[in-house]
């Protein structure tokens, strides 16, 4: 690509219109175009999220990997609401991404990290939300401590082959995005 990217972007207005679990921010705003005019106003609502760490569990004793089964309510009206998912946790105030992934993995599962690789960071869905992902692979060994899930959570370890996950993922019985991403990423890697 040998064309510049626009830069310019004027913000004319922001409000919160939501203060609650997420927060929502009403912008009214203009930016540059391809051909270097200013756009007309656009309005949006942008929900404003704690990035989140999240992280493909591989247990390496037995070669296996450790997903999470929990009732999910806004997946619930167009599935049973339960969804099996990789270990996944937002940020606190203050924290690193590898900071909240070790956190998480021990509130979630009950595993403490062997090794934690860094993988990716993302964009949840930058159309409504400043979220990103910081993906990890982390290798656990040995038994989980106490029981997983923390507070209002309910949650289920489920211990899959690579084979059975990929054929889960083939069959689509995982409706989960950062799941599908870990996923997809390691069938990429050489075994």
């Amino acid at each position: 690509m040998t064309e510049k990217r626009p830069h310019r972007f004027e913000l004319e207005s922001s409000r919160r219109v939501a203060d609650g679990w997420l927060k929502v921010d009403r912008l009214t705003y203009r930016f540059e175009t391809f051909s270097g005019a200013m756009s007309e106003p656009v309005t949006r609502d942008i929900v404003r999220r704690q990035d989140a760490a999240v992280g493909l569990v591989r247990h390496r004793g037995r070669g296996t990997l450790i997903f999470v089964e929990q009732f999910r309510i806004a997946a619930h009206g167009k599935s049973d609401g339960w969804i099996v998912e990789i270990c996944a946790g937002k940020l606190d105030d203050g924290e690193s991404a590898e900071e909240a992934m070790v956190r998480e993995l021990k509130e979630e599962t009950g595993y403490e990290a062997v090794a934690l690789t860094p993988v990716a960071s993302y964009f949840v869905s930058p159309g409504y939300t400043e979220e990103r992902m910081h993906l990890y692979l982390i290798d656990v060994d040995g038994e989980p401590g106490e029981a997983p899930g923390d507070g209002d959570e309910d949650i289920r370890l489920v211990e899959l082959t690579h084979d059975e996950a990929y054929a889960w993922l083939d069959q689509g019985q995982f409706h989960d995005s950062k799941t599908l991403i870990a996923l997809y990423w390691l069938r990429c890697q050489p075994r």
